[in-house]
């Protein structure tokens, strides 16, 4: 009952935060809603056809066809669902056969491989040569990270392969491309960093720790009273959940001064240079897409504090498995070289055009 609640919750919090999407429309939806149930009804017929076929067999043989339909399953849902109810404006720009695409946003699907690898490797390893039955611990961890791995690996490649080639697109044919000497490049990172710092808190404890008293007893309540299990395992859930909460809480809520240094020093290791055009925004090292089914354009302007540079304001929807889908704020500043303002006309025309429903006032 209580996941049935929660599953409920999700679901009508996914659907307002699509509502407000740009690329929302009714017969969108409506279509990928049949590709999805489709999509569901064959996965269910194929984990069907695997259990008659196994029938009779031994569980091992059972367990691993299982195993193979399930991921099968999984990333053909994803995949299919990715490919046929994503709208066209959002897709990446079309290029030529023997086009070569950056490995920008690649890069990091690598790092987490790596990071998957090392932690099968942490768990495996004492699990094999470990002898008392503590080891199907670390056995266990290691099989479910395999599992994550095989499973989210691909789907994040395939993403950042879509990222790649929007990005190598955007640099062939950029509506408007922005280049800075060094010493520009370093006066605007030293000036990002510090309207960073003074960036205040939005997470005081003394303040706002009667903010968390509501949801933290709605979820004891419900963890109590819907969920099995014994009162000591139920605790240690609702204190790990909750401890989570509260730390991402006040980790996210500690205001830019920490995070100021860092920044500087993300942002003098990308080039130093701006692309703007039909598949997004590419600037301080980092790809973001006019708009797709998670992330668009809220509005454009021109922010007039020196040095001048234009502020383009995106939201991206994250699901939330504790409650309604979250909406992050997402702030891009672009420094606007000198002579360049003539630019701007055109990215008011062109993100018009592209943005509909965004509050372009960059001309």
């Amino acid at each position: 009952m209580f996941q049935l609640a929660f599953a409920v919750l999700f679901m009508f919090s996914a659907w307002a935060a699509w509502r407000r999407n740009p690329l929302y429309s009714r017969r969108s939806t409506l279509r990928a809603v049949f590709v999805v149930l489709l999509a569901i009804a064959g996965a269910i017929t194929l984990i069907v056809a695997v259990v008659n076929l196994t029938a009779g067999r031994s569980a091992a043989v059972s367990f691993s066809a299982m195993g193979v339909v399930i991921v099968v399953d999984t990333l053909a849902l994803i995949f299919v669902i990715q490919t046929f109810t994503t709208p066209q404006e959002s897709k990446p720009s079309s290029l030529p056969h023997a086009t070569k695409l950056v490995t920008t946003n690649r890069v990091n699907v690598y790092k987490w491989a790596r990071v998957f690898a090392i932690i099968i490797l942490v768990f495996a390893i004492p699990g094999v040569l470990i002898r008392w039955d503590i080891r199907y611990v670390f056995l266990s961890i290691a099989g479910i990270t395999a599992f994550l791995a095989v499973i989210l690996l691909p789907v994040l490649y395939w993403t950042n392969r879509g990222f790649d080639q929007s990005l190598t697109a955007l640099e062939l044919g950029p509506w408007v491309h922005w280049q800075y000497t060094p010493e520009q490049w370093t006066a605007w990172c030293n000036v990002q960093a510090e309207r960073l710092r003074a960036t205040p808190p939005t997470f005081v404890l003394s303040r706002n720790w009667h903010r968390f008293l509501w949801p933290f007893g709605a979820i004891a309540i419900g963890v109590y009273v819907f969920c099995p299990g014994g009162w000591l395992w139920k605790t240690v859930y609702i204190v790990g959940v909750c401890g989570a909460i509260f730390a991402i809480a006040v980790l996210s809520g500690r205001g830019g001064a920490h995070g100021a240094e860092k920044l500087r020093a993300k942002l003098l290791r990308a080039d130093p240079e701006a692309f703007l055009g039909r598949d997004g925004i590419f600037c301080d090292g980092v790809f973001t897409p006019w708009v797709n089914v998670s992330t668009y354009l809220v509005s454009a302007a021109i922010d007039e504090r020196q040095p001048r540079s234009a502020m383009f304001n995106f939201e991206r929807s994250v699901p939330n498995p504790y409650g309604p889908t979250q909406t992050i704020a997402i702030h891009q500043a672009v420094l606007i070289p000198n002579g360049k303002e003539s630019d701007l006309v055109r990215l008011q025309q062109e993100l018009t055009t592209r943005c509909p429903r965004a509050q372009i006032r960059l001309a």
